[in-house]
Protein backbone atom coordinates (compact mmCIF):
# COMPACT_ATOMS: atom_id res chain seq x y z
CA UNK A 1 0.00 0.00 0.00
CA UNK A 2 2.67 2.47 -1.16
CA UNK A 3 1.74 5.88 -1.59
CA UNK A 4 2.27 6.55 -5.60
CA UNK A 5 2.48 10.41 -4.85
CA UNK A 6 1.62 11.32 -8.73
CA UNK A 7 1.11 15.22 -9.37
CA UNK A 8 -1.99 16.76 -10.47
CA UNK A 9 -1.11 19.85 -12.91
CA UNK A 10 -3.22 22.25 -15.15
CA UNK A 11 -2.31 22.32 -18.44
CA UNK A 12 -1.56 25.07 -20.38
CA UNK A 13 -5.12 24.40 -22.69
CA UNK A 14 -6.89 24.90 -19.46
CA UNK A 15 -5.70 27.71 -18.26
CA UNK A 16 -5.88 29.80 -21.19
CA UNK A 17 -9.32 30.60 -20.94
CA UNK A 18 -11.40 34.05 -20.48
CA UNK A 19 -10.80 32.69 -16.38
CA UNK A 20 -7.98 32.56 -15.02
CA UNK A 21 -9.45 29.80 -12.99
CA UNK A 22 -9.62 25.97 -12.54
CA UNK A 23 -12.66 25.72 -12.56
CA UNK A 24 -15.22 23.11 -10.91
CA UNK A 25 -13.22 19.34 -10.99
CA UNK A 26 -15.72 18.32 -13.95
CA UNK A 27 -14.27 21.01 -16.09
CA UNK A 28 -11.20 20.69 -15.67
CA UNK A 29 -8.22 19.57 -18.18
CA UNK A 30 -5.33 18.09 -15.93
CA UNK A 31 -2.95 15.47 -17.00
CA UNK A 32 -1.13 13.24 -14.48
CA UNK A 33 2.60 14.29 -14.46
CA UNK A 34 4.97 11.30 -14.38
CA UNK A 35 7.17 10.61 -11.46
CA UNK A 36 10.87 9.97 -11.94
CA UNK A 37 13.66 8.45 -10.13
CA UNK A 38 15.17 11.73 -9.49
CA UNK A 39 11.56 13.38 -7.79
CA UNK A 40 11.87 16.40 -9.76
CA UNK A 41 8.72 17.21 -11.87
CA UNK A 42 9.04 20.42 -13.61
CA UNK A 43 5.19 22.28 -13.79
CA UNK A 44 4.08 23.93 -16.69
CA UNK A 45 4.49 27.33 -16.81
CA UNK A 46 0.48 29.17 -15.97
CA UNK A 47 -0.16 31.92 -18.59
CA UNK A 48 -3.93 33.80 -18.03
CA UNK A 49 -5.84 36.50 -20.37
CA UNK A 50 -7.72 38.48 -18.37
CA UNK A 51 -8.57 41.91 -19.03
CA UNK A 52 -6.00 42.81 -16.66
CA UNK A 53 -2.27 42.51 -17.22
CA UNK A 54 -0.49 40.61 -15.06
CA UNK A 55 3.23 39.65 -14.36
CA UNK A 56 4.99 36.05 -14.71
CA UNK A 57 7.52 35.30 -12.37
CA UNK A 58 10.19 32.61 -12.32
CA UNK A 59 9.27 29.71 -10.43
CA UNK A 60 11.87 27.67 -9.03
CA UNK A 61 11.77 23.79 -8.85
CA UNK A 62 11.27 22.55 -4.94
CA UNK A 63 11.95 18.48 -4.13
CA UNK A 64 10.74 17.14 -0.49
CA UNK A 65 13.25 14.60 0.91
CA UNK A 66 12.64 12.08 2.92
CA UNK A 67 14.82 10.41 5.95
CA UNK A 68 14.43 7.26 3.81
CA UNK A 69 15.61 6.31 0.12
CA UNK A 70 12.11 6.94 -1.07
CA UNK A 71 11.28 10.77 -1.83
CA UNK A 72 8.07 12.71 -2.22
CA UNK A 73 8.16 14.88 -5.59
CA UNK A 74 6.13 18.47 -5.34
CA UNK A 75 5.55 20.80 -8.09
CA UNK A 76 7.43 23.81 -9.18
CA UNK A 77 5.79 26.72 -7.64
CA UNK A 78 2.90 28.47 -10.22
CA UNK A 79 3.05 32.61 -11.34
CA UNK A 80 2.54 34.46 -8.14
CA UNK A 81 1.14 37.22 -10.35
CA UNK A 82 -1.51 38.67 -9.46
CA UNK A 83 -4.79 38.67 -11.62
CA UNK A 84 -7.45 41.17 -11.12
CA UNK A 85 -10.83 39.19 -11.81
CA UNK A 86 -13.91 41.25 -13.06
CA UNK A 87 -15.87 42.78 -10.49
CA UNK A 88 -19.07 41.27 -12.06
CA UNK A 89 -17.59 37.82 -11.71
CA UNK A 90 -18.89 36.13 -8.20
CA UNK A 91 -17.05 33.12 -8.22
CA UNK A 92 -15.62 32.09 -4.86
CA UNK A 93 -12.12 31.14 -5.00
CA UNK A 94 -9.21 29.56 -3.64
CA UNK A 95 -5.32 28.90 -4.17
CA UNK A 96 -4.04 25.75 -2.74
CA UNK A 97 -0.47 26.63 -0.42
CA UNK A 98 0.24 23.43 -0.46
CA UNK A 99 -0.17 19.76 -2.34
CA UNK A 100 -3.36 18.76 -1.85
CA UNK A 101 -5.36 15.53 -2.54
CA UNK A 102 -9.22 15.56 -3.12
CA UNK A 103 -11.70 13.72 -1.02
CA UNK A 104 -15.04 12.40 -1.13
CA UNK A 105 -17.99 13.63 1.01
CA UNK A 106 -16.96 11.23 3.78
CA UNK A 107 -13.51 12.31 3.71
CA UNK A 108 -11.95 9.14 1.83
CA UNK A 109 -9.56 10.15 -0.68
CA UNK A 110 -10.72 9.76 -4.34
CA UNK A 111 -7.65 7.49 -5.66
CA UNK A 112 -8.36 8.80 -9.24
CA UNK A 113 -9.31 12.74 -9.18
CA UNK A 114 -8.91 14.22 -12.67
CA UNK A 115 -7.92 10.43 -14.02
CA UNK A 116 -4.37 11.19 -12.36
CA UNK A 117 -4.34 7.37 -10.81
CA UNK A 118 -3.77 6.52 -7.42
CA UNK A 119 -3.52 9.07 -4.49
CA UNK A 120 -3.06 11.62 -7.78
CA UNK A 121 -2.23 15.19 -6.03
CA UNK A 122 -3.74 18.69 -7.08
CA UNK A 123 -0.05 21.08 -7.26
CA UNK A 124 0.18 23.91 -4.73
CA UNK A 125 -0.26 27.24 -6.69
CA UNK A 126 -3.06 25.99 -8.58
CA UNK A 127 -6.64 28.46 -8.46
CA UNK A 128 -9.81 26.21 -7.51
CA UNK A 129 -13.66 27.55 -8.24
CA UNK A 130 -15.40 25.96 -4.78
CA UNK A 131 -19.12 26.01 -3.70
CA UNK A 132 -18.65 26.31 -0.39
CA UNK A 133 -16.86 25.36 3.05
CA UNK A 134 -17.80 22.62 5.40
CA UNK A 135 -16.80 20.36 7.82
CA UNK A 136 -16.22 16.59 7.44
CA UNK A 137 -15.55 14.55 10.42
CA UNK A 138 -15.03 17.99 12.17
CA UNK A 139 -12.28 18.93 9.49
CA UNK A 140 -13.02 22.05 7.32
CA UNK A 141 -13.59 20.99 3.36
CA UNK A 142 -14.12 22.84 0.47
CA UNK A 143 -16.57 21.51 -2.04
CA UNK A 144 -14.90 22.19 -5.28
CA UNK A 145 -17.67 20.16 -7.39
CA UNK A 146 -17.80 16.61 -9.40
CA UNK A 147 -14.53 14.85 -10.36
CA UNK A 148 -15.79 13.16 -13.64
CA UNK A 149 -13.19 10.61 -13.39
CA UNK A 150 -14.67 8.85 -10.31
CA UNK A 151 -18.37 10.84 -10.27
CA UNK A 152 -17.80 11.69 -6.94
CA UNK A 153 -18.06 15.36 -5.32
CA UNK A 154 -14.91 16.69 -4.76
CA UNK A 155 -13.67 18.14 -1.57
CA UNK A 156 -9.99 20.05 -0.31
CA UNK A 157 -8.84 20.05 3.37
CA UNK A 158 -8.86 23.64 4.42
CA UNK A 159 -5.42 23.21 6.01
CA UNK A 160 -4.29 23.43 2.20
CA UNK A 161 -5.72 26.42 1.24
CA UNK A 162 -5.16 30.25 1.66
CA UNK A 163 -8.33 32.03 2.13
CA UNK A 164 -9.91 34.44 4.50
CA UNK A 165 -12.93 32.68 4.53
CA UNK A 166 -11.31 29.52 6.09
CA UNK A 167 -9.61 31.47 8.94
CA UNK A 168 -12.87 33.21 9.48
CA UNK A 169 -14.54 29.92 9.75
CA UNK A 170 -11.74 28.62 11.81
CA UNK A 171 -11.76 30.66 14.04
CA UNK A 172 -15.34 30.46 14.82
CA UNK A 173 -15.33 26.67 15.61
CA UNK A 174 -12.96 26.94 18.82
CA UNK A 175 -13.97 23.06 19.06
CA UNK A 176 -12.42 22.16 15.54
CA UNK A 177 -8.61 20.17 16.02
CA UNK A 178 -6.92 22.01 12.59
CA UNK A 179 -4.67 24.08 12.41
CA UNK A 180 -2.42 26.21 10.36
CA UNK A 181 0.12 24.05 8.81
CA UNK A 182 3.92 24.48 7.74
CA UNK A 183 5.11 23.78 3.70
CA UNK A 184 6.61 20.54 5.70
CA UNK A 185 3.32 19.37 7.03
CA UNK A 186 1.55 18.89 3.76
CA UNK A 187 -1.89 17.90 3.42
CA UNK A 188 -2.01 17.39 7.58
CA UNK A 189 -4.39 17.99 9.91
CA UNK A 190 -4.54 17.35 13.37
CA UNK A 191 -6.29 14.82 15.48
CA UNK A 192 -6.52 13.73 19.04
CA UNK A 193 -5.74 10.54 20.26
CA UNK A 194 -8.45 9.21 23.41
CA UNK A 195 -6.87 5.99 24.04
CA UNK A 196 -3.21 4.75 23.82
CA UNK A 197 -2.61 3.40 20.38
CA UNK A 198 -0.13 1.35 18.76
CA UNK A 199 1.63 2.22 15.45
CA UNK A 200 0.66 -0.30 12.30
CA UNK A 201 2.49 -0.36 9.23
CA UNK A 202 0.97 -0.35 5.46
CA UNK A 203 0.37 -4.06 5.70
CA UNK A 204 -1.25 -3.79 9.32
CA UNK A 205 1.79 -4.76 11.27
CA UNK A 206 2.45 -3.83 14.17
CA UNK A 207 5.39 -1.45 14.34
CA UNK A 208 7.76 -2.27 17.58
CA UNK A 209 8.76 1.24 17.46
CA UNK A 210 7.84 4.34 15.68
CA UNK A 211 9.74 7.82 16.14
CA UNK A 212 11.56 5.99 19.42
CA UNK A 213 7.52 5.29 20.72
CA UNK A 214 6.67 1.82 21.16
CA UNK A 215 2.82 2.89 21.11
CA UNK A 216 1.33 6.77 21.17
CA UNK A 217 -0.22 7.81 24.68
CA UNK A 218 -3.97 8.92 25.34
CA UNK A 219 -4.25 12.48 24.79
CA UNK A 220 -1.53 12.87 22.44
CA UNK A 221 -2.01 15.74 19.27
CA UNK A 222 -0.39 14.25 16.14
CA UNK A 223 -0.78 14.94 12.28
CA UNK A 224 -3.36 12.76 9.90
CA UNK A 225 -3.20 12.22 6.65
CA UNK A 226 -6.17 11.23 6.31
CA UNK A 227 -7.67 7.42 6.25
CA UNK A 228 -6.86 4.51 4.83
CA UNK A 229 -8.80 0.83 4.94
CA UNK A 230 -6.22 -2.08 4.84
CA UNK A 231 -7.68 -5.33 5.52
CA UNK A 232 -11.25 -3.97 5.93
CA UNK A 233 -10.17 -2.18 8.97
CA UNK A 234 -9.69 2.11 9.07
CA UNK A 235 -6.79 3.90 9.95
CA UNK A 236 -5.49 6.83 10.05
CA UNK A 237 -2.30 7.94 8.50
CA UNK A 238 0.50 9.49 10.58
CA UNK A 239 3.43 10.41 7.65
CA UNK A 240 3.33 11.45 4.17
CA UNK A 241 4.57 7.93 2.94
CA UNK A 242 2.12 6.06 4.07
CA UNK A 243 4.57 3.76 6.59
CA UNK A 244 3.00 4.64 9.84
CA UNK A 245 -0.99 3.95 10.49
CA UNK A 246 -3.02 4.16 13.97
CA UNK A 247 -6.89 2.47 14.14
CA UNK A 248 -9.32 5.03 13.69
CA UNK A 249 -11.20 3.88 16.47
CA UNK A 250 -8.36 5.58 18.70
CA UNK A 251 -8.88 8.99 17.25
CA UNK A 252 -11.24 11.13 18.34
CA UNK A 253 -13.89 11.71 15.54
CA UNK A 254 -16.99 11.33 17.29
CA UNK A 255 -17.39 8.28 14.97
CA UNK A 256 -20.97 6.19 15.98
CA UNK A 257 -22.89 3.30 14.78
CA UNK A 258 -25.97 1.41 15.74
CA UNK A 259 -26.13 -2.02 17.34
CA UNK A 260 -29.22 -4.36 17.29
CA UNK A 261 -29.23 -6.86 19.68
CA UNK A 262 -29.46 -10.41 18.45
CA UNK A 263 -30.34 -11.92 22.40
CA UNK A 264 -30.56 -10.81 25.58
CA UNK A 265 -27.24 -9.54 26.36
CA UNK A 266 -25.62 -8.82 30.13
CA UNK A 267 -24.02 -5.48 30.53
CA UNK A 268 -20.49 -4.93 31.79
CA UNK A 269 -17.76 -2.85 33.17
CA UNK A 270 -14.98 -2.12 31.54
CA UNK A 271 -13.38 -5.03 33.95
CA UNK A 272 -15.66 -7.44 32.14
CA UNK A 273 -17.97 -7.90 35.63
CA UNK A 274 -21.90 -7.83 35.44
CA UNK A 275 -24.31 -7.42 38.35
CA UNK A 276 -26.33 -9.41 35.33
CA UNK A 277 -28.72 -6.31 34.33
CA UNK A 278 -29.65 -7.25 30.73
CA UNK A 279 -30.55 -5.51 26.74
CA UNK A 280 -32.89 -7.30 25.62
CA UNK A 281 -33.22 -8.68 22.20
CA UNK A 282 -34.21 -6.51 19.84
CA UNK A 283 -33.34 -3.47 21.19
CA UNK A 284 -30.88 -0.81 19.63
CA UNK A 285 -28.13 0.91 20.84
CA UNK A 286 -25.89 4.05 20.03
CA UNK A 287 -22.50 2.97 20.30
CA UNK A 288 -19.33 4.50 19.96
CA UNK A 289 -16.50 2.14 20.67
CA UNK A 290 -15.46 -1.49 20.43
CA UNK A 291 -13.10 -3.23 22.34
CA UNK A 292 -11.28 -5.52 23.88
CA UNK A 293 -11.72 -6.94 27.41
CA UNK A 294 -9.61 -9.88 28.08
CA UNK A 295 -10.06 -11.67 25.21
CA UNK A 296 -13.70 -10.71 24.13
CA UNK A 297 -14.61 -8.12 22.31
CA UNK A 298 -17.38 -5.87 23.10
CA UNK A 299 -19.22 -3.01 22.39
CA UNK A 300 -19.78 0.43 24.41
CA UNK A 301 -23.47 1.58 24.94
CA UNK A 302 -22.59 4.03 28.07
CA UNK A 303 -20.29 5.18 30.88
CA UNK A 304 -18.28 1.92 31.55
CA UNK A 305 -20.87 -0.18 30.15
CA UNK A 306 -20.20 -2.83 27.38
CA UNK A 307 -22.39 -5.59 26.02
CA UNK A 308 -20.78 -8.39 24.37
CA UNK A 309 -19.93 -8.35 20.63
CA UNK A 310 -20.80 -12.18 20.32
CA UNK A 311 -24.81 -10.99 21.62
CA UNK A 312 -25.11 -8.49 18.65
CA UNK A 313 -26.91 -8.72 15.32
CA UNK A 314 -27.04 -5.91 12.76
CA UNK A 315 -24.58 -2.95 12.79
CA UNK A 316 -25.68 0.30 11.05
CA UNK A 317 -23.41 3.42 10.76
CA UNK A 318 -19.76 4.03 11.00
CA UNK A 319 -17.18 0.88 11.26
CA UNK A 320 -15.95 0.80 14.93
CA UNK A 321 -12.76 -1.51 14.93
CA UNK A 322 -11.14 -2.20 18.20
CA UNK A 323 -9.39 0.38 20.26
CA UNK A 324 -7.03 -2.16 21.62
CA UNK A 325 -5.62 -5.42 21.56
CA UNK A 326 -7.10 -8.38 23.08
CA UNK A 327 -5.12 -9.83 26.30
CA UNK A 328 -1.41 -11.65 25.80
CA UNK A 329 -1.96 -12.65 21.88
CA UNK A 330 -5.23 -14.55 21.99
CA UNK A 331 -7.80 -13.63 19.67
CA UNK A 332 -10.78 -16.16 19.84
CA UNK A 333 -14.22 -14.92 20.50
CA UNK A 334 -16.41 -16.23 22.84
CA UNK A 335 -19.53 -17.11 20.77
CA UNK A 336 -22.08 -18.96 23.44
CA UNK A 337 -20.80 -17.50 26.56
CA UNK A 338 -22.74 -17.15 30.15
CA UNK A 339 -26.57 -17.55 30.51
CA UNK A 340 -27.17 -15.25 27.61
CA UNK A 341 -27.50 -17.67 25.27
CA UNK A 342 -26.62 -21.58 24.80
CA UNK A 343 -29.92 -22.69 22.99
CA UNK A 344 -28.14 -23.02 19.70
CA UNK A 345 -26.78 -26.78 18.40
CA UNK A 346 -23.44 -28.34 17.82
CA UNK A 347 -22.18 -27.01 21.04
CA UNK A 348 -18.89 -27.98 22.58
CA UNK A 349 -17.58 -27.09 26.57
CA UNK A 350 -13.97 -27.24 27.45
CA UNK A 351 -13.09 -30.11 30.34
CA UNK A 352 -9.82 -28.87 30.65
CA UNK A 353 -7.44 -25.67 29.52
CA UNK A 354 -7.83 -26.40 25.94
CA UNK A 355 -5.46 -25.02 23.02
CA UNK A 356 -6.38 -23.54 19.68
CA UNK A 357 -5.26 -25.87 16.91
CA UNK A 358 -4.68 -25.64 13.52
CA UNK A 359 -5.23 -28.21 10.26
CA UNK A 360 -2.03 -29.68 10.73
CA UNK A 361 -2.65 -30.74 14.41
CA UNK A 362 -0.52 -27.94 15.68
CA UNK A 363 -1.56 -26.44 19.04
CA UNK A 364 -1.00 -22.31 19.17
CA UNK A 365 0.53 -22.17 22.76
CA UNK A 366 -0.89 -18.25 22.76
CA UNK A 367 -4.48 -19.02 21.98
CA UNK A 368 -6.75 -20.94 24.11
CA UNK A 369 -9.94 -21.42 26.25
CA UNK A 370 -10.35 -21.92 29.58
CA UNK A 371 -12.47 -24.41 31.80
CA UNK A 372 -15.98 -24.38 30.86
CA UNK A 373 -15.71 -22.30 27.62
CA UNK A 374 -18.59 -22.48 25.40
CA UNK A 375 -18.27 -22.85 21.50
CA UNK A 376 -20.39 -23.64 18.40
CA UNK A 377 -18.91 -25.90 15.96
CA UNK A 378 -19.93 -26.94 12.89
CA UNK A 379 -17.39 -30.24 11.89
CA UNK A 380 -16.00 -33.21 13.39
CA UNK A 381 -12.84 -34.66 11.59
CA UNK A 382 -9.97 -36.65 12.02
CA UNK A 383 -6.55 -34.82 11.80
CA UNK A 384 -2.67 -36.32 11.64
CA UNK A 385 0.35 -34.47 12.43
CA UNK A 386 2.05 -36.60 10.14
CA UNK A 387 1.49 -39.43 7.60
CA UNK A 388 3.07 -41.94 9.96
CA UNK A 389 0.92 -40.54 13.17
CA UNK A 390 -2.33 -41.49 14.86
CA UNK A 391 -5.12 -39.42 13.49
CA UNK A 392 -7.17 -37.97 16.36
CA UNK A 393 -10.84 -36.22 16.34
CA UNK A 394 -10.87 -32.72 16.64
CA UNK A 395 -13.98 -29.96 16.32
CA UNK A 396 -13.73 -27.25 13.75
CA UNK A 397 -14.98 -23.64 14.96
CA UNK A 398 -18.25 -22.41 13.72
CA UNK A 399 -16.25 -18.98 13.32
CA UNK A 400 -13.57 -20.75 11.08
CA UNK A 401 -10.61 -20.19 13.77
CA UNK A 402 -9.24 -23.08 14.28
CA UNK A 403 -10.09 -26.50 15.99
CA UNK A 404 -10.67 -28.05 19.55
CA UNK A 405 -9.38 -31.61 20.26
CA UNK A 406 -12.47 -33.70 20.79
CA UNK A 407 -10.50 -34.80 23.87
CA UNK A 408 -10.74 -31.37 25.44
CA UNK A 409 -13.80 -30.98 25.49
CA UNK A 410 -17.86 -32.20 26.18
CA UNK A 411 -20.21 -32.11 22.86
CA UNK A 412 -23.82 -31.82 22.97
CA UNK A 413 -26.33 -31.56 20.85
CA UNK A 414 -27.38 -34.08 17.58
CA UNK A 415 -24.98 -36.72 16.54
CA UNK A 416 -22.37 -35.00 14.38
CA UNK A 417 -20.69 -37.45 11.78
CA UNK A 418 -17.06 -37.38 11.19
CA UNK A 419 -16.47 -36.19 7.56
CA UNK A 420 -13.57 -37.72 6.77
CA UNK A 421 -11.34 -41.62 7.40
CA UNK A 422 -8.32 -41.92 9.16
CA UNK A 423 -6.75 -42.77 6.14
CA UNK A 424 -7.71 -39.15 4.19
CA UNK A 425 -6.52 -37.64 7.46
CA UNK A 426 -3.21 -39.14 7.09
CA UNK A 427 -3.07 -38.27 2.96
CA UNK A 428 -3.79 -34.85 3.95
CA UNK A 429 -0.33 -33.98 5.27
CA UNK A 430 1.48 -34.62 2.26
CA UNK A 431 2.45 -31.88 0.36
CA UNK A 432 -0.04 -30.67 -2.30
CA UNK A 433 0.89 -30.42 -5.54
CA UNK A 434 -0.32 -27.72 -8.66
CA UNK A 435 -2.49 -30.41 -9.61
CA UNK A 436 -4.26 -30.32 -5.72
CA UNK A 437 -4.15 -26.69 -6.18
CA UNK A 438 -6.07 -26.39 -9.32
CA UNK A 439 -9.26 -25.74 -7.82
CA UNK A 440 -8.15 -23.44 -5.15
CA UNK A 441 -5.98 -21.35 -8.11
CA UNK A 442 -9.61 -21.22 -9.83
CA UNK A 443 -11.78 -19.79 -6.83
CA UNK A 444 -8.87 -17.12 -6.33
CA UNK A 445 -8.86 -16.41 -10.03
CA UNK A 446 -12.79 -16.19 -9.74
CA UNK A 447 -12.67 -13.59 -6.78
CA UNK A 448 -12.37 -10.52 -9.69
CA UNK A 449 -15.42 -11.55 -10.90
CA UNK A 450 -17.41 -12.23 -7.54
CA UNK A 451 -16.48 -8.74 -6.46
CA UNK A 452 -17.48 -7.17 -9.72
CA UNK A 453 -20.96 -9.06 -9.07
CA UNK A 454 -24.17 -7.50 -7.08
CA UNK A 455 -23.74 -10.62 -4.96
CA UNK A 456 -20.81 -9.33 -3.58
CA UNK A 457 -21.36 -5.50 -4.07
CA UNK A 458 -25.14 -5.89 -2.53
CA UNK A 459 -23.58 -7.95 0.57
CA UNK A 460 -23.04 -6.70 3.97
CA UNK A 461 -19.85 -5.13 4.84
CA UNK A 462 -18.99 -7.93 7.04
CA UNK A 463 -19.31 -10.40 4.15
CA UNK A 464 -17.61 -8.52 2.12
CA UNK A 465 -14.73 -8.45 4.65
CA UNK A 466 -14.60 -12.13 5.49
CA UNK A 467 -14.90 -12.76 1.46
CA UNK A 468 -11.65 -10.87 0.62
CA UNK A 469 -9.94 -12.31 3.93
CA UNK A 470 -10.76 -15.49 3.07
CA UNK A 471 -9.05 -14.88 -0.89
CA UNK A 472 -6.27 -12.94 1.03
CA UNK A 473 -5.70 -16.49 2.92
CA UNK A 474 -5.73 -18.40 0.20
CA UNK A 475 -3.40 -16.47 -1.97
CA UNK A 476 -1.26 -17.25 0.86
CA UNK A 477 -2.12 -20.83 0.98
CA UNK A 478 -1.30 -21.27 -3.06
CA UNK A 479 1.94 -19.68 -2.74
CA UNK A 480 3.28 -21.44 -0.37
CA UNK A 481 5.53 -24.55 -1.98
CA UNK A 482 5.18 -26.40 1.41
CA UNK A 483 1.38 -25.95 1.72
CA UNK A 484 -0.40 -29.84 2.36
CA UNK A 485 -3.66 -30.94 0.71
CA UNK A 486 -4.96 -30.55 3.99
CA UNK A 487 -4.48 -26.68 4.34
CA UNK A 488 -5.46 -26.17 0.34
CA UNK A 489 -9.09 -28.01 0.93
CA UNK A 490 -9.46 -26.02 4.09
CA UNK A 491 -8.36 -22.82 2.05
CA UNK A 492 -11.15 -24.00 -0.68
CA UNK A 493 -14.18 -24.76 1.72
CA UNK A 494 -13.48 -21.21 3.58
CA UNK A 495 -13.98 -19.31 0.20
CA UNK A 496 -17.10 -21.76 -0.69
CA UNK A 497 -18.24 -20.42 2.94
CA UNK A 498 -17.58 -16.91 2.43
CA UNK A 499 -19.22 -16.46 -0.79
CA UNK A 500 -22.48 -18.23 0.00
CA UNK A 501 -22.42 -16.09 2.41
CA UNK A 502 -22.46 -12.73 0.61
CA UNK A 503 -26.12 -13.21 -0.87
CA UNK A 504 -26.46 -10.04 -1.87
CA UNK A 505 -28.92 -9.30 -4.74
CA UNK A 506 -31.33 -6.27 -5.86
CA UNK A 507 -34.92 -5.33 -4.42
CA UNK A 508 -37.45 -7.44 -6.86
CA UNK A 509 -40.10 -4.62 -7.69
CA UNK A 510 -43.02 -4.67 -9.52
CA UNK A 511 -42.92 -1.00 -10.45
CA UNK A 512 -40.02 1.28 -10.06
CA UNK A 513 -42.26 4.13 -10.93
CA UNK A 514 -44.53 3.20 -8.26
CA UNK A 515 -43.18 1.60 -4.79
CA UNK A 516 -45.29 -0.07 -1.83
CA UNK A 517 -44.17 0.84 1.19
CA UNK A 518 -42.76 -2.86 1.93
CA UNK A 519 -40.71 -2.14 -1.43
CA UNK A 520 -39.01 1.40 -0.40
CA UNK A 521 -38.64 -0.06 2.91
CA UNK A 522 -36.60 -3.00 1.71
CA UNK A 523 -34.63 -0.20 -0.64
CA UNK A 524 -33.82 2.04 1.94
CA UNK A 525 -32.32 -1.31 4.16
CA UNK A 526 -30.38 -2.49 1.09
CA UNK A 527 -28.99 0.97 0.50
CA UNK A 528 -27.98 2.26 3.79
CA UNK A 529 -26.50 -1.73 4.20
CA UNK A 530 -24.18 -1.35 1.20
CA UNK A 531 -23.04 2.74 1.83
CA UNK A 532 -22.85 1.73 5.58
CA UNK A 533 -24.65 4.77 6.82
CA UNK A 534 -28.06 4.80 9.17
CA UNK A 535 -31.37 3.79 7.51
CA UNK A 536 -32.51 7.48 8.77
CA UNK A 537 -29.28 8.89 5.72
CA UNK A 538 -31.75 6.94 3.11
CA UNK A 539 -34.11 9.63 1.75
CA UNK A 540 -36.66 9.13 -1.17
CA UNK A 541 -37.94 12.31 -2.91
CA UNK A 542 -40.08 12.53 -5.87
CA UNK A 543 -42.43 10.39 -5.65
CA UNK A 544 -40.59 7.58 -4.23
CA UNK A 545 -38.24 7.80 -7.83
CA UNK A 546 -34.88 9.82 -6.60
CA UNK A 547 -32.73 7.66 -4.37
CA UNK A 548 -29.91 9.72 -1.82
CA UNK A 549 -28.00 9.80 1.20
CA UNK A 550 -28.49 13.08 3.28
CA UNK A 551 -25.58 13.21 6.28
CA UNK A 552 -24.32 16.78 7.50
CA UNK A 553 -26.61 18.67 5.09
CA UNK A 554 -24.45 16.83 2.26
CA UNK A 555 -26.78 15.04 -0.51
CA UNK A 556 -25.62 12.44 -2.23
CA UNK A 557 -27.39 11.08 -5.30
CA UNK A 558 -27.86 7.50 -5.80
CA UNK A 559 -28.77 5.38 -8.49
CA UNK A 560 -32.13 3.34 -7.48
CA UNK A 561 -31.20 0.56 -10.60
CA UNK A 562 -28.45 -0.36 -8.42
CA UNK A 563 -30.49 -1.31 -5.53
CA UNK A 564 -33.84 -2.44 -7.32
CA UNK A 565 -35.03 -4.46 -10.31
CA UNK A 566 -38.26 -3.92 -11.56
CA UNK A 567 -39.77 -7.59 -12.81
CA UNK A 568 -42.86 -6.94 -13.49
CA UNK A 569 -44.90 -3.58 -15.27
CA UNK A 570 -48.46 -2.81 -13.86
Amino acid sequence: MKLNHKLIMVSAAALMSVSPLLGTAQNATVQAATTKSSSKTTASKKTTTSKTTSKKSTSTKKTVSKNNSSKKTTTKKSTSSKTTTSKKSSAKTITLTHNAYAYDQNGKRITNYAGGGRLAVIAKGVTLNYNKIQKINGVLYYNIGKDKSSGKVAFIKAANVNDKAATTNKKASSSDNSSSLSDSDMDAVKVKLIHNAYIYDQNGKRIKKYKGKAKLTKGATVNSYGTETIKGKDYYQLDEDGTAFVKAGNVDAKRTATITLKKNAYIYDENGDTKKKTVKKGKKVTTSETRYIGTKLYYKIGDDQFVKAANVGKVSGAKLDPVNEPDGAATVEDNLSGNEDSNASSVVTTIKIAPLYNIKGRADNTRSFGIGQKQQVSELRYIATSATSTPELFYKLMNGRGYLKASDVKYSGKTMLISNTIEQAKADVTVATAVDKAKLTQSINDAAAVKNSDTYKLASQDAQNAYDRTIANANTVNNNATATVAQVNEAIAAITTAKAKLGGKKVAVANLNNLTPDEVTAIVKLAASVNNVPETAIQFTNNNTTLSIVTNGYTQALNINDYAIQTAQN
